[in-house]
This record gives C-alpha cells, sequence and structure tokens, in this order.
C-alpha cells in the first residue's frame, strides 16, 4: 500500500455526521469494553493495540449497516473518509477503557487507604508522602462502599472523585498532548521518508474497503474474504457448542496453552495459537517475523545457559532479569538511533517551527510544526510541574520524563514498522529510572511519587502514542482538511474518559469493586509495594547489568550494519527488541505459522501470491472477531455467573 496516496481537492472529509458518529462509537466501546471486562469476564477485549472492543461494534453497528445502505440508499451511506474518521475516533476512544487506562487508575485513587494494614506498613512508610489531592481521603467511607457494594439508596459521592480524578486528568492530557506533538514532529520522518508499513493501519484500511491497488477489488469483496470469514465463524461457532459439552473444542480458546520443555534450565516456551494475532501477523514482514521468532527462541536460550552457568543477578533495570536489561539497551538504540537518522527531518521541523520557512510544509500534520515544537515545550515544562507538586525532585522528574518518551516513542516506532497487535512494555519507566539512578539516592518523597507514576508509566495502550501515530498515518486517506480531525480525536477521548469513568464507578458502588471480575482491588498491592520496596532497597546498577544493557546496544547496532552492509542478511533488529515484553512471548506460534505461510506463498508463487492470500486471513480475522460476539452473547444468556475465556494474550 502507498505510504503517501495522493491527496484529492475538495470539501473538508470530516462532516458532522462522521463525527457525531465516531462520538457515539467511542462512547459504546468505552461502555461495552468496560462492561465485557467488569460483568462478562471478557478480560481482554481492551487489550490489543486494535482491540476487540473496537472491532466488534465497529463491524456490527457502523460497517454493517453502511453495506446495506450502499445496496439500498447510496446517498445515505458514509464515504470512504467518513469510515476512516469514524474508525479513527473509536480506536482513540478504545485506548481509555478498561487496561487501557481506567483500570490502572481506579486503583491508585482507591487503593491505599483501604488496603493498609498492620502487616504490609504502607501507613508508617510512605503516608507521610503520599500527596493527598491524588487518592480518595481515608476519612470518608467513599473508597469502602467502593470497594464492598453500597446499600440501597444510597448516593454516589462523586465529590470525593472529584478532586484526585482532576488531576489526574490534567497529568493525562499533558501526556496526551505531549505525544500528539512528537507524532506530529516524526510522522513525515515515518511515513514518507522511511516509509514505514504499518501493518495495524493496512487491516484496517482493507477492513473498510480501501484497495491496495486501484486495479484490484476491495479484499472484502473476494471470493477468500467469504471463505475465510465463513470457515472462521464456523470453528468459533462449533467450539461455542462446546459450551454445552456438546462436541469437542478446537484449541484456539484463550485457556488452550501449553508449554514447550527442552531442559530444567531452560525456560519454558509459551505455545497458543492465537487467531487473533496470526490474522495480524500475516500482514508484518517476513523478515520481521522470522527475527521475532529466532530473538524469541535466542533470548529463551539465553537465560537457559545463564541458568546452567549459575549467571544470576537482582536487576534493578528491567523486571525481566539480565536478558531484558539487554533488550533495553536496544529499545534505547532503537529510538537514538532512530532520532539521529531523522536529523535533516527534524532541522526542517526547527526551521519551519521557529524561522517559518516557507520551504517546509506541515499542511498535513494535526496542527503546525511550530504549535508542535513550542506545544512540546510546554507540554513538558506541564509534566515536570506536576510531578514536582507530587514530591518528585527536578533531577528525577527530567530523568524519568527523558525514559518515559524514549519508551513511549520505541513503542509507537516498533508497532508502525512491525505491526504487533498485543505489544506490552519492554520496560516500564519508573522502574527503569529507579533502576539507574539507585534506591539509596532517591528520597522518600520521590519515591512516593514515582509509585504513583505507575497509573501512566505501566500504560503501554492509551499514552505510548500507538493510537496517535496509526490515527496520523490514516488522515492520509480522509481528503485535504485533516486538521479539524484532531479536535475530534480529543472529543473522542474525552468521552470515552467520561463514559468508562462513570460506568466503573458506578458498577463498584452497585455491586462493590471486589466482586467485579476485573478485580481492580488486586492492582493495588502491586503498584503500592513497588513503594515499599524502593524504600527498604539500597541497590544500585551492577556491573553485569551494565555488560548486558551495552550488549544489547552494540547487538542492535550490528544488525544495523548487517542490514546496511549484505542483502542476504536475514534478522531485523526489531526483533531483539520486542521480545523484552512479555506477551510477545505467548505470540511465537502465531509469528511462526504466519512467517511459515509467507515464505512457502512467496516461493511458490513470488507477491502477487502473497497478495491474494491476504484476504483470506482478513475474512478469518472478521469471522472470529463476530464469533466473539456470538460468545459474548451466548455467555450473558447462558452462562453469566461462568464465563467462557474466549481468547488470552498472556498466562
Amino acid at each position: 500500500m502507498s505510504s503517501e496516496p495522493p491527496r484529492s481537492r475538495g470539501p473538508s472529509a470530516i462532516s458532522l455526521r462522521a463525527g457525531i458518529i465516531g462520538l457515539a462509537l467511542s462512547a459504546v466501546v468505552a461502555f461495552w469494553g468496560q462492561f465485557a471486562a467488569d460483568h462478562a469476564g471478557y478480560n481482554y477485549t481492551t487489550y490489543a493495540h486494535i482491540p476487540s472492543a473496537l472491532l466488534i461494534p465497529f463491524l456490527i453497528l457502523i460497517l454493517g449497516p453502511h453495506v446495506l445502505l450502499k445496496r439500498l440508499a447510496p446517498g445515505y451511506a458514509l464515504t470512504t473518509s467518513e469510515l476512516i474518521v469514524i474508525f479513527v475516533m473509536g480506536l482513540i476512544g478504545s485506548m481509555v477503557p478498561d487496561w487501557g487506562m481506567t483500570r490502572y487508575l481506579v486503583s491508585l485513587i482507591t487503593g491505599p487507604f483501604y488496603h493498609a494494614s498492620p502487616e504490609n506498613r504502607w501507613a508508617e512508610t510512605f503516608f507521610e508522602t503520599l500527596p493527598g489531592w491524588l487518592v480518595i481521603s481515608g476519612k470518608t467511607d467513599a473508597v469502602r462502599v467502593f470497594y464492598e457494594g453500597a446499600a440501597p439508596g444510597y448516593r454516589i459521592p462523586w465529590m470525593a472523585w472529584i478532586s484526585p480524578l482532576l488531576w489526574w486528568m490534567s497529568c493525562f492530557a499533558a501526556l496526551m498532548w505531549t505525544g500528539a506533538c512528537i507524532v506530529v514532529i516524526l510522522r513525515k520522518q515515518w511515513v514518507s521518508h522511511e516509509r514505514l508499513r504499518f501493518p495495524l493501519g493496512e487491516v484496517s484500511l482493507n477492513l473498510m474497503g480501501v484497495a491496495k491497488d486501484p486495479n484490484e477489488p476491495p479484499m472484502v469483496r473476494t471470493t477468500a474474504f467469504r471463505i475465510g470469514a465463513g470457515l472462521s465463524l464456523a470453528v468459533v461457532c462449533w467450539n461455542i457448542a462446546s459450551y454445552w459439552d456438546i462436541v469437542t473444542p478446537i484449541p484456539i480458546m484463550g485457556p488452550d496453552l501449553l508449554y514447550l520443555k527442552v531442559h530444567p534450565s531452560i525456560p519454558d516456551l509459551p505455545i497458543r495459537l492465537n487467531v487473533f494475532v496470526l490474522c495480524f501477523a500475516f500482514f508484518i514482514n517476513a523478515e520481521i517475523l522470522f527475527s521475532l521468532c529466532f530473538f524469541l527462541l535466542f533470548t529463551t536460550l539465553q537465560r537457559g545457559l545463564m541458568n546452567m552457568l549459575g549467571i544470576t543477578a537482582a536487576t534493578t533495570m528491567s523486571p525481566t532479569g539480565l536478558v531484558g536489561t539487554q533488550s533495553i539497551g536496544a529499545l534505547i538504540a532503537l529510538v537514538v538511533w532512530g532520532l539521529w537518522m531523522a536529523r535533516r527531518h527534524l532541522a526542517g521541523v526547527a526551521r519551519r517551527a521557529f524561522r517559518k520557512d516557507p520551504s517546509i510544509d506541515d499542511s498535513s500534520e494535526f496542527f503546525s510544526y511550530r504549535v508542535a515544537v513550542f506545544g512540546l515545550i510546554f507540554g513538558m515544562l506541564y509534566l515536570l510541574a506536576w510531578l514536582y507538586s507530587i514530591g518528585m525532585s527536578l533531577p528525577v522528574s527530567l530523568v524519568l520524563l527523558a525514559v518515559l518518551f524514549i519508551v513511549y516513542i520505541g513503542m509507537a516506532r516498533i508497532v508502525a514498522e512491525a505491526g504487533l497487535v498485543a505489544m506490552d512494555l519492554p520496560v516500564t519507566a519508573n522502574n527503569f529510572t529507579g533502576g539507574i539512578i539507585g534506591a539509596d539516592n532517591l528520597d522518600p518523597s520521590s519515591i512516593t511519587a514515582m509509585g504513583m507514576t505507575n497509573a501512566f508509566a505501566r500504560n503501554w495502550r492509551t499514552f505510548t502514542m500507538i493510537g496517535l501515530s496509526h490515527a496520523a498515518y490514516l488522515q492520509r486517506w480522509m481528503g485535504p482538511s485533516t486538521r479539524h480531525l484532531f479536535l475530534w480525536i480529543c472529543l473522542a477521548f474525552a468521552v470515552s474518559v467520561v463514559t468508562s469513568l462513570y460506568y466503573y464507578i458506578s458498577a463498584g458502588y452497585a455491586v462493590g469493586a471486589d466482586n467485579l471480575l476485573s478485580k481492580p482491588g488486586d492492582l493495588v498491592p502491586f503498584f503500592y509495594n513497588t513503594i515499599m520496596t524502593w524504600n527498604s532497597s539500597a541497590s544500585s546498577v551492577s556491573e553485569l547489568e551494565l555488560i548486558f544493557f551495552g550488549n544489547g546496544i552494540v547487538l542492535y547496532m550490528l544488525m544495523i550494519l548487517g542490514r546496511f552492509m549484505f542483502l542476504w542478511w536475514p534478522l531485523h533488529p526489531i526483533g531483539l527488541v520486542a521480545v523484552a515484553a512479555d506477551t510477545v512471548r505467548f505470540m511465537f506460534l502465531p509469528f511462526l505459522l504466519a512467517w511459515l505461510v509467507q515464505v512457502i506463498l512467496l516461493r511458490l508463487g513470488g507477491g502477487a501470491l502473497y497478495r491474494r492470500a491476504q484476504p483470506l486471513f482478513l475474512g478469518i480475522l472478521v469471522g472470529y472477531v463476530l464469533g466473539m460476539a456470538l460468545s459474548f452473547l451466548v455467555d450473558s444468556l447462558w452462562f453469566p455467573a461462568a464465563p467462557h475465556q474466549f481468547e488470552s494474550f498472556i498466562n
């Protein structure tokens, strides 16, 4: 697919009806994503970067009626530009519910006073340095009733929630704004100069009937698409029938997880056929797929060899050990190398921002380069002020923000190039910051503030710029006027935030948050015990960690050199970075199958045969997602007390 399609001349691509429908879709996505996790046990509908919480309502409520209107009343059907605008707004809305943002935020706001006990010693350790305006006070019963459920007639104490929510929302708005500014600055480099493929964007466009080649029919109109959708839906229906023990299910469900055991010293390799991941993986470059499989095996064997040799060390940089520290070095090398490659483009952005150079065109961006550059500066200054206000020292705040946005840019870059649909963070910025500075060099107030940043430092969906970068990529197919798109994106995000938080808080008071299937209370000890760990630790980065960290940088640069010098070089450096993310370990089988099928097709019929097979996998994806909606309906009607785990991305 062309990275820069020709822009047509005509009216604005963002019509009022597209904006309104997009806002409605954002509200539906936020509500359904939260409801599915809290009450229906569908815990992973918001987990992926193109989540089923978006695809299901988009297919059923938007794309389905659109297809019918095109047949029955073409004048009322949506245009392609309107479809893309609606999808983008739904995508932004999907970054909020449950795994996106809400679960983390509510756990932090409600957790400390309710879960404090003499055994965990939270009160005497960090309550004195806990910013009171970021959490709900323990002097009221607002949190207790939220977790235990309200009696009939109880009125939700919204005033207790307003202050902490407003403080957190100001921080989140600054993070989103700063991320948007970075996306504007880097979009042309990634899309036009480096021509990153954006596989997730490619799948999304094909889903909406945007053809790669004007001479070829859209994928959704091909026989291969219909065969794939029919077969996939039939398999899912067979598995739904197994809910009543009528038939033996085909092992593609969430619980169908095996572990490949090779040696007691070598970590087990998870084996799961995740159809959702497989369908997206088929659109990933074969070189990247091979590299992901290679480095998953390489790092697994590396861990095993270290276990055999007795090379173990407590790591402060990464919770995944020395091998994870190695991938962190590669991640930083990826970002720094990418910025170096973009130096001429960045110089042009600076000339446009500070000198208003007319030769630099920024008309295709969310907003001008001048707004982006100054917006980035002011966004960073606000975030520094916010972190300082919650007790974090200025030097620590500077390091944290630097690490945070290196991770965010790295994540956005990896997903833009590799198309990993369910990649989580390879490292959390607060853990890495605490590791490189050393817990013994942090004052108690900074340690507590670092713990509170779990609300966004652990977040891989909302603030990593993946959604925003894909929105910026997709805007090229919307028509000439796209600067209003950012306003609609902001509105979609706001609608999703209000819908998700209102529902989550109301559900907690209605039935008790401890009774919700998403279990927000389970995250509280995990988040706040990090503060206890840092307070009781005097650890600093070891020499062994520095060796593995440097090893990651060297390996990354050697692979860059190999790709530059040898046409036959088989390894893509993204593989070394991505395998640090825990979810990627559970995708080995889909990656391997997608790579094998691609290699066979390319050997037999070249790129033409591979392209003819893409509609089949797109159809499989649609059938699978529609089958998930059917499974959700069946569980809601017949198995509400024991819903089935339809899919999973981790153990």
